[in-house]
């Protein structure tokens, strides 16, 4: 009864929950396994961006979790070998730089001091030095370079010189760097006409495993990197892997013999195939082979924390990784010697990183569930209860009520099995028919996780059934389906996502008459083809999407991409992107539509929306435009994504049926007993 008396007294979710929501990520371990060092990040109203600090719990829960960083944006944390200094990224100045803390006290020391900061601080086994990354090369001040950039032309001669999020590229350069840690001595280890990052230390020291793309068609090329080895004094750098593809986050196995990675060997046509978990012999000699190909799943890995997505036992017999497995993520063991595979911690959730214990016997992690939002959590292995360590969203567990949230199967007319999410408004009540929210993700080759989605809470705690399904060319499915949709967009994946309605107005879930679509990114493209191929729908958000093949092939900052989804360029086969993009379909448009872009987002670049609203303004049909200034194609305020969340639920309500008139006696007027379906057209 009070669990009963409480849930009644807390409310729905709303979009400026936001600023309650805390996001937990990169748990680090301490050597002694006695702590546990991860980050929170928290939206700040008053400054609208992000804050991100590190804390630290004890690993037996005996006490309370402490903040252990006062910075804006502290991050990276890393132990240092015996224990006694957390080393952290910080911008306390103008730029990144790493900070060294003392775990018995004392304010943090600067240890860098790079003009255009730091990234991926490493130490050394044996705690003198730590190897991060720092970009070198000429550059004017901000001053200067606005002045010149008033007169000079950007001269670009690479197809790779702009990226989403990070912007036009200049001729500064990432590489590898060390610091002596007492002395404050830096040196620089790599140098050259490319980009290295991702540096780890061999066991004796000796050596830097670090990735970089450094082959002669590197110009014409995007996401290829190989696997390197340079001597950690400096020297000649060696080359371990191919050029087959893409390799990052290398670590060697405890004996230094070998390095494993994420990566893969597809070459460019990657976007729809399986990141493996590879192995190559430190010293050369062989390509890398998979240990994780008998899965047919990707290995996971976070944004956030994407160097905790696997790690080496102690004896280096066998490896723990994240596997990506029908929208949730699970931890699994390889054997290196034969490559035996096994679940060690699985469930209904997204395990975002870990990190092992010294003898392997339990695991620190962060995880989040559709009604939970990420924590850090500690459990024995394999298959231990698991058992809270922070409690960063306390307080948004404890005022708002979230909606329960079901996966559902069903059958594609080709006989595939399609899964969905179904989040239900809090208080639902079963037999009664709700307004639904199809919402469509983005990719097209990722997936509707069984993680916390704050966006789609806020719809349910409107009253929306939201309904997330994982058509074909969703991965975490296998690669055949995740290959499913490539060539043809719009196709059978809008027909997956189509069936997923009808079930739910079969079923009496959703209201035939209180239909709504939206989606973002790939989503974006798919909900302004659907309201072009059917009239079902009430209202449609259409988020930063492809409209136009064509353009998009021309004004994306990833046109290999589009050359491998859709079988060719543009020269190859004109009138198939024409007939495949959502633009060629704007006359048959009835449906209200809302677009919403950032102006700063290079990966789909606002003409594509430009298209959108022009052809339908022009062809008199309802439609508005919510341009938001900067961001990035991810990237965007606090206060932006109230504002579009704000936006998109009112765009719905605002084309909401209205009830039917009340009749004279008073009573309103029955609607028919069933109406006849729109035909897609």
């Amino acid at each position: 009864r009070e669990e009963l008396a409480m849930a009644k007294r807390k409310r729905p979710l709303r979009p400026e929950d936001i600023y309650l929501l805390r996001m937990v990520s990169d748990p680090q371990l301490s050597p002694d396994g006695k702590r546990v060092a991860y980050t929170v990040s928290a939206s700040d109203e008053e400054s609208d961006s992000a804050h991100i600090s590190i804390y630290v719990a004890p690993v037996d829960g005996r006490e309370a979790p402490v903040r252990f960083t006062q910075g804006e944006h502290d991050h990276s944390p890393h132990w240092s070998p015996d224990g006694r200094y957390l080393a952290f990224v910080s911008s306390r100045g103008e730029k990144n730089q790493i900070f060294l803390a003392p775990l018995a006290g004392g304010e943090p020391r600067q240890l860098t001091a790079e003009k255009f900061g730091v990234s991926h601080p490493s130490w050394s086994p044996d705690g003198k030095h730590i190897a991060y990354v720092a970009r070198v090369g000429d550059y004017k001040e901000r001053k200067d370079r606005k002045q010149a950039e008033r007169v000079a032309p950007r001269v670009i001669k690479d197809l790779r010189y702009r990226l989403d999020g990070v912007g036009y590229f200049d001729e500064r350069r990432l590489h590898i760097f060390t610091i002596e840690v007492e002395t404050e001595e830096s040196q620089q280890i790599t140098n050259g006409d490319w980009y290295d990052d991702h540096p780890s230390w061999s066991p004796d020291g000796r050596l830097i495993a670090f990735v970089s793309d450094r082959e002669r068609d590197r110009h014409q090329r995007q996401w290829r990197s190989d696997l390197w080895v340079v001597p950690s004094s400096g020297g000649r750098a060696r080359k371990l892997t191919r050029g087959r593809g893409s390799a990052s986050y290398p670590k060697f196995s405890p004996d230094g013999r070998s390095i494993a990675f994420i990566g893969h060997e597809h070459g460019e046509a990657s976007s729809a195939k399986n990141t493996h978990l590879l192995i190559v012999p430190a010293g050369g000699g062989r390509g890398p082979r998979s240990v994780s190909a008998s899965l047919d799943r990707s290995v996971a890995g976070t944004p956030l924390a994407p160097s905790r997505a696997f790690s080496w036992s102690r004896d280096g017999k066998s490896i723990y990784f994240l596997v990506s497995d029908r929208a949730r993520t699970s931890l699994h063991r390889a054997g290196v010697a034969n490559g035996s595979t096994s679940k060690l911690l699985g469930g209904e959730w997204q395990i975002d990183a870990f990190q092992l214990s010294a003898d392997g016997k339990r695991v620190v992690f962060t995880a989040a569930w559709a009604t939970e939002p990420p924590e850090v959590y500690v459990a024995s292995l394999p298959g231990g209860r698991r058992r809270m360590l922070s409690d960063a969203n306390a307080s948004l567990r404890d005022e708002v009520r979230l909606g329960a949230t079901e996966r559902i199967t069903y059958k594609a007319a080709d006989g595939r099995v399609i899964e969905a999410f179904v989040c239900y408004p809090a208080g639902y009540r079963k037999g009664r028919s709700y307004p639904m929210a199809l919402q469509i993700h983005g990719g097209p080759h990722s997936h509707h996780p069984i993680g916390f989605n704050l966006a789609h809470q806020a719809l349910a705690g409107a009253g929306f059934v939201v309904l997330m399904p994982n058509p074909r060319g969703s991965d975490s499915y296998g690669e055949d389906f995740t290959q499913a949709c490539v060539g043809d967009w719009g196709g059978k994946d809008f027909g997956d996502l189509m069936d997923g309605v009808d079930l739910l107005v079969a079923q009496g879930v959703a209201d035939r008459d209180r239909l709504f679509v939206g989606g973002y990114s790939y989503g974006g493209f798919m909900t302004s083809w659907a309201v072009g191929h059917t009239n079902r729908f009430r209202a449609a958000v259409v988020g930063a999407p492809v409209a136009d093949h064509i353009s998009m092939f021309g004004t994306t900052d990833i046109p290999i991409f589009s050359i491998y989804e859709h079988e060719g360029t543009v020269f190859d086969s004109p009138e198939v992107l024409r007939d495949r993009s959502p633009v060629t379909y704007l006359p048959n448009v009835k449906t209200p539509v809302l677009l919403v872009h950032w102006e700063g987002d290079l990966r789909c670049p606002i003409g594509q929306s430009e298209e959108l609203f022009q052809g339908l303004k022009l062809l008199g049909k309802k439609v508005e435009f919510a341009r938001y200034p900067g961001g990035s194609h991810g990237l965007r305020t606090p206060s932006q994504s109230v504002d579009q969340m704000r936006r998109t639920k009112e765009w719905y309500e605002r084309h909401m049926p209205r009830p039917p008139a009340p009749s004279r006696n008073g009573t309103r007027a029955a609607a028919p007993a069933r109406r006849k379906a729109r035909a897609r057209t």
